[in-house]
C-alpha cells in the first residue's frame, strides 16, 4: 500500500504563519509540523512509497523531507501552476505513480495513527473519515451516504438527515483510484482545474462503493488560524 498526499496550495487562510513556508510546514506540536505527524503516522502503519504533490514552497518541503525523512521512499510531483489550480489538477498530475491501493489525504490533515490503522485493518476497500458525532460544518466537507450504506456525495454544500461530517482521508483501491483517475481526466480535458478532487468524484460514486469508517478518533482539517488553535490545544493535552 502507498500514500497520496496533495500539498500544492498555498494556504492564504492559515497567514501570517504561512508568509514563508508552505502549509503543511507549520508546527502544531512541539517541534511537529503537519507533515510531520502525516509522514510519522504513515510510516508507523508501515506505509514508506508516498506520492506528495507539491507546488508553492516546493524546495523547502523537499528539504525538510530530506532531512527528517531519508528512510522513506517519497516521490514529489511538482504542480507548477498551483496557484490557480485546485486539488482535482494535483491528484491528475500523480496519476502515474497510482499503480497500488492507498491511503489518500489532503496536505492539511492531522490525525491519529489509529485511523490509519483501522482503515488497513479493514476488508473494507474504499473508505473515507466519518466522524458520526460531530457536527455538519458548511465550512468543511460532508458527505451523503444513501440507504445502501454508500457515500453518494462529497462536498461542502452537502445536508439533509443522511449527511455526516468527514475530513478527506481515505483507503481507496487502486481498481477504484483508475475509475476516479478517469472521470478527473474528463474535467482536466476540458479545463475544470480549479476544483475538488471530489467533484469528479461525484459524478461516479455509484460505481466506487465508498463506505464510511465512522469513527470519533482524532482527525482534523487546519484550514485556518482558529483550526491551528485547536490542533495545538489537543497535541499540548493529548500527546
Amino acid at each position: 500500500m502507498i500514500a497520496l498526499i496533495l500539498s500544492a496550495g498555498i494556504g492564504s487562510r492559515l497567514k501570517p504563519h504561512t508568509n514563508i513556508k508552505h502549509k503543511c510546514l507549520v508546527e502544531v506540536a512541539d517541534n511537529k509540523s503537519i507533515i510531520d505527524i502525516q509522514l510519522t503516522n504513515l510510516r508507523k502503519n508501515d506505509i514508506n512509497d508516498i506520492v506528495i504533490a507539491v507546488g508553492h514552497f516546493k524546495e523547502k518541503i523537499k528539504n525538510h523531507i530530506e532531512l527528517y525523512y531519508p528512510d522513506l521512499n517519497i516521490i514529489l510531483v511538482n504542480n507548477n501552476k498551483y496557484a490557480f489550480t485546485n486539488c482535482i489538477y494535483s491528484m491528475w498530475l500523480c496519476r502515474k505513480y497510482l499503480h497500488e491501493d492507498m491511503i489518500f489525504l489532503t496536505g492539511d490533515l492531522v490525525f491519529e495513527s489509529k485511523v490509519i490503522k483501522d482503515m488497513i485493518d479493514s476488508n473494507l476497500n474504499n473508505m473515507i473519515y466519518v466522524n458520526p458525532e460531530a457536527a455538519l460544518n458548511k465550512e468543511d466537507f460532508n458527505v451523503e451516504i444513501g440507504d445502501n450504506g454508500y457515500i453518494k456525495e462529497i462536498g461542502v454544500n452537502v445536508c439533509g438527515k443522511n449527511a455526516k461530517s468527514c475530513y478527506p482521508l481515505y483507503k481507496i483501491s487502486i481498481s477504484s483510484m483508475k475509475i476516479w483517475m478517469k472521470e478527473i481526466d474528463n474535467y482536466i480535458k476540458q479545463d475544470k482545474t480549479n476544483l475538488y478532487c471530489e467533484d469528479a468524484f461525484n459524478n461516479i460514486s455509484d460505481k466506487i462503493n465508498l463506505v464510511p469508517l465512522y469513527t470519533t478518533d482524532f482527525c482534523m482539517e487546519i484550514d485556518n488560524c482558529d483550526d491551528l488553535l485547536e490542533a495545538k490545544k489537543y497535541y499540548k493535552n493529548f500527546c
